[in-house]
């Protein structure tokens, strides 16, 4: 039967969400967002799936359904090819397989989904899949009782992904949600301007670091690209810090105490401070976003700066900012190197900061809903999304990684002593948001790295 009153038995668990739900979730979003709606609260136009396509891989076997009519509600963050044409082709070639399933995709800018989803789950409208992080924000949502625990109909495959990303998406050992992609936060640089700049290799400390800044300001090079008016992109820099100063085994205090008046993490306020004294960023960089024009990606794909710190979608943001197809190759030389140690820190070298996009599974979502993510998630559309999109939570379909500057992040990723979940999301959402605001004060100079530490101390504590 086709599940006519979903929506209504949905409604019954609005009462239980509050208002900061999901704020502030961290913007991995496959680097091909655009520009957020101008009502974000509303879903984007739905598009139902279309005959297969042939660019999606079919495996030999897939688990059996019900035959029963279905639909599934699909709400994805890759807006721009080949993301969003990689998934449309993979629902395509499962409707194929399922005649009886129909998958309903909803496609939003990062911003704007993190808005409507709030908005439906309030509602009582949850959508059977969406985009996750997993961390606090699926923390709240399994507290809400607005996911499904899917730790035995995921069973079957869960082996065949990277179990530290699949870890993310369980709360308490149970299982509700699976990763897609893979992460690490790094320096996307142009190997032009730094050349132009006099500088012969990337800075391996952070005191080299501010001296390439220099140089490059020197040379009349804008030396780095933020969008602080985003918040997440800049909290890179707070938390990498945090962690590069601190080391695991503080940042993992942190999480147990919810005590953010620490040295590590103050100390890592007045390294922002520091940074931000020398006027590196882009003009009205306050108030840029991080996909847009005239935001990050966008100064970095008009080679508008030299340098800016962020995940490995970085690249097709930067290619999809400049009109380029993602087999196109930018008009500078692109590298990538990892966040530079700071001297005297008990952050090792290795330990990386990063995370996952993964879709969680609504409360009331179909078997169907499952096996899609077992198909999608399998090594051959692994493999297509390795070449396309990211880092694949498949481990069989890393071979599908050839792009000199995404094999270095999966190096990072291989060689991680530790890895920090985005502050954003491994925190509950309030405590997320508030990293973010208080991220944003630092960069503004509207706060100290003190008050900035007890402000967030305050809301994890409380």
């Amino acid at each position: 039967m086709i599940r006519t009153t979903t929506r209504q038995r949905r409604r019954a668990v609005a009462a239980l969400i509050s208002m900061a739900f999901i704020a502030a979730a961290c913007g991995s979003d496959g680097g091909t967002s655009t520009p957020a709606a101008t009502n974000a609260a509303a879903p984007a136009a739905t598009e139902a799936a279309a005959p297969a396509a042939t660019n999606a891989a079919t495996p030999a076997t897939v688990a059996a359904t019900s035959g029963d009519k279905v639909e599934i509600d699909w709400w994805h963050i890759q807006n721009n090819d080949p993301g969003k044409a990689d998934w449309q082709a993979m629902a395509d070639a499962y409707t194929a397989l399922h005649p009886n399933v129909k998958i309903n995709i909803t496609v939003m800018e990062n911003e704007a989904f993190k808005a409507a989803i709030q908005t439906n789950i309030q509602a009582g409208d949850i959508p059977d899949l969406f985009q996750s992080w997993g961390g606090g924000g699926l923390r709240d949502q399994v507290a809400a009782g607005v996911v499904q625990d899917i730790t035995d109909s995921s069973s079957s495959f869960t082996g065949d992904l990277g179990q530290a990303a699949v870890k993310l998406y369980q709360v308490d050992g149970k299982q509700y949600g699976i990763p897609y992609n893979t992460s690490m936060v790094g320096f996307w640089y142009n190997k032009d301007l730094f050349a132009k700049a006099g500088i012969a290799a990337p800075p391996a400390t952070w005191d080299e670091l501010l001296q390439d800044v220099q140089k490059l300001k020197d040379a009349g090079i804008t030396p780095i690209a933020v969008g602080a008016g985003d918040k997440w992109p800049a909290h890179f820099w707070y938390s990498y810090l945090m962690v590069r100063l601190g080391g695991a085994d503080a940042m993992n205090q942190i999480a147990k105490d919810n005590n953010f008046n620490v040295p590590n993490v103050i100390e890592a306020g007045k390294k922002v401070e520091q940074l931000v004294a020398m006027n590196p960023f882009q003009p009205g960089f306050l108030g840029a976003g991080w996909d847009a024009p005239d935001g990050e990606s966008g100064t970095m794909a008009s080679g508008g700066a030299a340098m800016d710190l962020m995940g490995q979608w970085a690249e097709g943001a930067f290619k999809n900012q400049a009109g380029l197809k993602p087999d196109q190759d930018l008009p500078f030389q692109l590298g990538w190197f990892p966040f530079p140690t700071v001297d005297g820190g008990a952050g090792k070298p290795t330990d990386a900061f990063g995370g996952a996009d993964g879709f969680a599974v609504g409360k009331d979502a179909p078997p169907e809903a499952i096996d899609f993510l077992k198909f999608i998630t399998d090594a051959d559309n692994q493999r297509i999304w390795a070449k396309d999109s990211g880092l694949p939570a498949n481990k069989a379909a890393t071979d599908a990684v050839t792009d000199p500057n995404m094999l270095a992040v999966l190096d990072g990723l291989n060689n991680a002593t530790f890895t920090q979940l985005f502050l954003d999301q491994f925190f509950t959402a309030e405590v997320g948001s508030t990293v973010n605001d208080q991220t944003a004060l630092l960069f503004a100079g509207q706060t100290t790295p003190e008050d900035a530490a007890a402000a967030i101390t305050a809301v994890a504590a409380g």
